[in-house]
């Protein structure tokens, strides 16, 4: 039989090595399958920056051209081949079946879990200004979270999803909100962009897409209220500029009031007046610490306590953990207190409370896909 050359080629691009294996080069060919998972895999061990990131990248593609070149040159231009008990279309078509079946059992989850570096993607505009829908960031897996740090977590209400928000507060601060401003141990605290929401009052007019486009504003960052009301999802610079056109009346922050509840604010209590903007003081617990329980740490600590035991009951009588009434409770995990960047339009800590150390993931590193092409290796920061 008369083997082709270009058959050799897309052999070996379907399964690396299967074009050798077809020329006969059996060797060659198991060598080349292995040496395609070390390739591959190295990017998922090795890209801790953008640039190593390229590298990593240009070493597969790299890979990807031999592979085609290899399974070319490898058959035998004019030989005629004897047939083997292995050389049946059927071999083939298996071989193939075999290797994507394999490729599909370990990526995803099974992959991450093997891996020191990941990858999210950013579906939800939470993040914004920082991090954008359709942005894809790599991350490295480590507990070690410092505050600012955007962090990459499974979600508390539901361990199949995965959040990524900033740590603000870490394990023994007392964090409070006031007039939306984060303080943290008393001290206020700021370092990134922040976006906020506003309520802006046209003269009738509309707000065309052109000047959405020069002030980067996406569908995500505002809605229409009325025939002259929008509410925005703003920046201060993006607010600033908004105030400078004629034709808008009124761009007016939009801040929660003082005392007001919201039902949906951790830790839905009765007893507490929380908002969005005017929260807490909260202390967030650290391995180790021991607290009374009181009706007021009980509404804040009960949802951290179910996490750590297999159950916990509030009574009349108290609180009961694993079937026990006890009076004082040591916590057994480190917390963190997670936010958005888009401040009035995340899911964050305050809704669903403090962060259990244990799910944690890791630490964001940089863009290596963004939804524009000048975000393409920007560092998370």
């Amino acid at each position: 039989m008369t083997k082709k050359k270009w058959l050799g080629s897309l052999l070996n691009f379907l399964v690396p090595g299967l074009g050798n294996i077809y020329s006969r080069n059996v060797k060659k060919g198991i060598l080349t399958y292995i040496l395609f998972f070390i390739v591959v895999f190295s990017l998922r061990f090795t890209a801790y920056n953008f640039g190593l990131f390229l590298v990593s990248l240009t070493l597969i593609v790299g890979y990807y051209l031999y592979l085609i070149i290899s399974g070319y040159r490898d058959v035998k231009k004019d030989n005629v081949y004897e047939p083997v008990y292995f050389d049946k279309w059927y071999v083939y078509i298996l071989a193939f079946l075999f290797h994507w079946i394999l490729v599909g059992s370990i990526k995803g989850r099974t992959l991450d879990k093997l891996t020191p570096i990941n990858f999210a993607s950013i579906p939800t505009p939470a993040m914004d200004p920082g991090l954008l829908i359709g942005d894809i960031l790599a991350f490295k897996k480590t507990k070690a979270i410092e505050r600012n740090d955007v962090t990459i977590f499974w979600f508390p209400d539901d361990i199949q999803t995965m959040y990524v928000k900033r740590c603000i507060g870490l394990p023994g601060d007392s964090l409070r909100i006031s007039n939306s401003t984060v303080l943290i141990n008393g001290t206020p605290w700021t370092s990134v962009p922040l976006k906020f929401k506003y309520v802006v009052t046209t003269d009738g007019s509309e707000i065309n897409s052109r000047i959405l486009e020069k002030n980067q504003i996406g569908e995500s960052d505002y809605y229409r209220i009325s025939s002259d009301t929008y509410q925005f999802f703003l920046t201060e610079q993006q607010a600033k500029e908004f105030r400078e056109l004629p034709f808008l009346k009124k761009v007016d922050l939009s801040i929660a009031t003082e005392g007001e509840p919201e039902t949906m604010i951790y830790p839905k209590s009765e007893n507490l007046n929380w908002n969005t903007d005017f929260y807490g003081p909260i202390y967030i617990p650290k391995k180790g610490d021991k607290i009374q329980l009181t009706d007021e740490t009980v509404d804040l600590y009960l949802k951290c306590i179910e996490f750590e035991n297999e159950s916990a009951v509030r009574d009349n009588s108290g609180l009961k953990v694993n079937g026990q009434l006890v009076s004082t409770y040591e916590f057994k995990e480190n917390y963190f207190f997670m936010m958005g960047d888009n401040r009035h339009n995340s899911l964050d800590s305050r809704y669903w409370g403090l962060l259990p150390e244990k799910l944690i993931i890791g630490k964001a590193m940089y863009l290596y896909w963004g939804r524009t092409s000048k975000r393409i290796g920007k560092r998370v920061e």
